[in-house]
């Protein structure tokens, strides 16, 4: 009877061994296939119009809206401090096993893998020159570009998705010829606003840009980098202050700090609600 017991055994022991076998392989991880139709190609700032800056601090970012697991995105330094405790900072002693160092390795060349459809390198032209710069689906691309004075163009593509963004703006670091202000009288600032009527005709007004590129700031300031030559009016219109007149002064400069400076100053007394009231006039010369 004993060996009609045995060949039974022998006969079961490879199957439960394939069953074990079966139930502690580990199983594969699906590798995430992204729907690059879904994309975004973000840029900050928005860039477009005047500006008298020439450094632009770019922020760009791919974004997938299906991410299953989206990156920490935070700002990377500019610079990396690369001065470490040195001799005094505390170290310990690795005690991992070649084995330990075999896994993590593996699990780092895994993490990898699943990660490389992050890696995107993004087409730039900028001002005539082509550039490559590598980008992370996810993660902020900080960069900074130096602007020329004049019109800048800016072209950002990812090829695969077919991502674009088209950028154009004007720099103008020129110093600037004709400067107005008004100044304060007294302890109060003056109520009302200012107006430049520039030698075309063209009037000058809080927060809008003239043909000719004279600026009045909702400050109340009004600059002009190459302010064309003739006759400039400055007008005030009153606010109300409480129903009290207001002193008004006003100050321009033209070629500040050159041996051409030109400064005039106009001061009155405007009552309230009146306006626009003409302070005074002043010639540009070409």
């Amino acid at each position: 009877m004993r060996p009609l017991l045995v060949l039974p055994l022998l006969l079961t022991a490879p199957l439960l061994g394939a069953q074990k076998a079966r139930t502690t392989r580990p199983q594969p991880v699906v590798a995430y296939v992204p729907d690059l139709k879904q994309w975004r190609l973000e840029l900050s700032p928005a860039l477009g119009g005047w500006s008298g800056d020439r450094t632009v601090n770019l922020r760009i970012k791919l974004v997938d809206p299906r991410d299953p697991n989206p990156p920490k995105d935070q700002a990377q330094p500019r610079f990396f401090d690369e001065e470490g405790g040195g001799e005094d900072e505390l170290r310990t002693e690795d005690t991992r096993t070649a084995e330990q160092l075999r896994q993590e390795r593996l699990a780092r060349e895994a993490e990898a893998a699943r990660n490389a459809w992050r890696t995107r390198t993004l087409q730039v032209w900028f001002n005539g020159a082509a550039l490559r710069w590598q980008a992370s689906v996810g993660t902020t691309l900080h960069t900074e570009l130096t602007a020329q004075n004049g019109e800048n163009r800016l072209e950002i593509l990812e090829p695969d998705s077919g991502l674009k963004v088209v950028r154009s703006w004007w720099v103008s670091t020129a110093r600037t010829r004709l400067r107005v202000v008004s100044l304060q009288v007294g302890d109060e600032y003056p109520g009302g606003s200012l107006q430049v009527q520039e030698p075309d005709g063209a009037l000058a007004q809080g927060g809008r840009r003239t043909p000719s590129g004279g600026m009045l700031r909702w400050s109340g300031e009004y600059t002009h980098e190459t302010p064309p030559p003739g006759t400039y009016t400055l007008k005030w219109i009153s606010g109300w202050r409480g129903g009290r007149p207001t002193r008004v002064r006003l100050e321009a400069l033209l070629d500040g700090g050159t041996d051409q400076e030109r400064r005039w100053t106009w001061e009155r007394l405007i009552l309230p609600g009146a306006g626009p009231v003409t302070l005074g006039t002043f010639d540009v010369e070409p």
